[in-house]
């Protein structure tokens, strides 16, 4: 049992694996989710609306303000301290702010440059372009007030770089890792817990010794394992149905060779011990009867397994259907004539038609001997061939003692004798016939005999 379930653990590790196929998705939609993120955030940072710009920009003057105020020995310090102290309240400090801040100059009414950020140009950034250039910043003014004549300026370019932005896209995909990893822990326990019944569910599976066909059984089912389950109890109790014929086959089989083998073993016991005679020869007719039985029934367990283990889309070809069924008819004449049966054909000159020829003969061949076995002596047999639509017809009928209605659908069961008969038989023939028509989509029917009574046979044989 430990070296089967290696070879199967072994049988799996050379298939991909459904777990790592569903955590693969799940990251993929965190990972395009991350870059929608990025995108959208990218798209605010360059695409910055003139109100939204000209709002933020009034915002920043008013907090700046107060600082502008300050004496020049402490303007510098306190305009700095005051940028950063609101870059830190908006979380943007750093190599992200380097590229989001915006440039601030104070000047007085002098002309003199008294403060200006570290990233703004000497140069008034409300300057009017030289000839050629267009303008590059977006510039709020405001007066500190006081009469102290300063005038703060504070702008942002009108075209904001892809490179300011890169380093909030990096704080957001450091911000996200952390969650990236959780999510990937969280996928990873769940579908591994989701997927366990099925590993449960194979490990079952797995211990089951060959040839135990009864029900897979697991402790609870899941909307997901439960048709799996369902399908393989059905593929099982199918199996189980088939062994089990099959063993019916062969004890079957083994009985009905065991009556014709005994005696064809007592006439060779006579045939060897009577001298010459009338009792010898009586002794080597009926050991030839007798081997001439079994030949018989091995023929019909021969064909019989042909027709249950043969393809379900026998191959067919084109054929006068009415020219080989005249033939098989004229080769079964033999087995009327000695009692006096007479056996005709109805059908027209020439009749093509795509079959089976093997399935199509063994099918005729069978409902023409079992209607001259079981019919009297003198009596009649008649076989019919016709096109009806698309389908071929034909009918095998007699004027026996026919069949009781409740033995009807019995007598397609192998080894099934109607009870009173005591013509020799071997219980296969309509068998036979019922498993051919089944595997040529055939359709088998009972019909009215010949005179008022016996009985008939009818078959529509779709064309292949």
């Amino acid at each position: 049992m430990a070296s089967k379930n290696t070879h199967v653990q072994a049988a799996v590790q050379r298939y991909p694996s459904l777990i790592q196929r569903l955590i693969a998705w799940q990251a993929l939609a965190l990972v395009l989710a991350w870059l929608a993120l990025a995108a959208l955030l990218t798209w605010r940072g360059v695409a910055w609306g003139e109100a939204e710009v000209n709002a933020r920009l009034q915002r920043m003057a008013t907090v700046l303000a107060g600082a502008a105020l300050s004496p020049e020995a402490e303007l510098q310090a306190r305009m700095d301290s005051t940028e950063d102290a609101v870059m830190a309240l908006l979380g943007l400090e750093g190599d992200v702010a380097k590229g989001l801040r915006s440039v601030y100059q104070l000047w007085d009414h002098q002309g003199r440059l008294l403060y200006r950020s570290a990233n703004a140009p000497t140069t008034r950034l409300d300057a009017a372009p030289g000839p050629g250039e267009a303008p590059r910043w977006m510039v709020q003014r405001s007066d500190p007030g006081q009469g102290m004549g300063r005038v703060l300026l504070i702008a942002e370019p009108l075209e904001t770089p892809l490179s300011a932005v890169l380093p909030l896209l990096w704080l957001v995909l450091k911000s996200q890792l952390g969650v990236f990893l959780w999510h990937g822990l969280v996928i990873w326990l769940s579908v591994r817990v989701g997927l366990r019944p099925l590993a449960q569910l194979a490990q079952r599976i797995a211990k089951r010794r060959a040839g135990d066909t009864a029900p897979v059984q697991v402790d609870r089912l899941y909307a997901e394992t439960a048709p799996v389950l369902r399908e393989l109890n059905d593929l099982l109790a199918h199996e189980a149905q088939r062994l089990e014929l099959e063993r019916r086959f062969l004890a079957d089989a083994a009985h009905e060779l065991r009556t014709p083998l005994a005696a064809v073993n007592a006439q060779a016991h006579l045939l060897l011990s009577e001298a010459e005679g009338p009792a010898r020869h009586e002794a080597a007719g009926a050991l030839q009867q007798g081997i001439a039985r079994v030949s018989h029934l091995l023929a019909q367990l021969l064909t019989l397994a042909r027709a249950e283990a043969g393809p379900s889309e026998p191959e067919a070809s084109p054929v006068d259907a009415a020219d080989l069924l005249r033939g098989r008819v004229a080769l079964l004449a033999g087995l009327a004539r000695p009692r006096a049966i007479e056996i005709s054909l109805q059908a027209p000159d020439s009749l093509p038609f795509r079959l089976e020829h093997e399935g199509f003969c063994s099918i005729v061949d069978n409902l023409i001997d079992n209607a001259i076995r079981y019919t009297a002596p003198g009596g009649r047999v008649e076989v019919s061939l016709s096109r009806l639509g698309p389908a071929l017809e034909v009918r095998v009928r007699d004027n026996g003692r026919g069949i009781a209605p409740e033995q009807r659908e019995r007598v397609f069961e192998r080894f099934y004798r109607v009870p009173g008969s005591s013509e020799q038989g071997t219980g296969l023939g309509l068998a036979i016939v019922k498993r051919m028509a089944d595997r040529m989509h055939a359709e088998l029917s009972f019909c009215d005999g010949l005179d008022g009574r016996g009985i008939g046979l009818q078959l529509l044989l779709p064309e292949a």
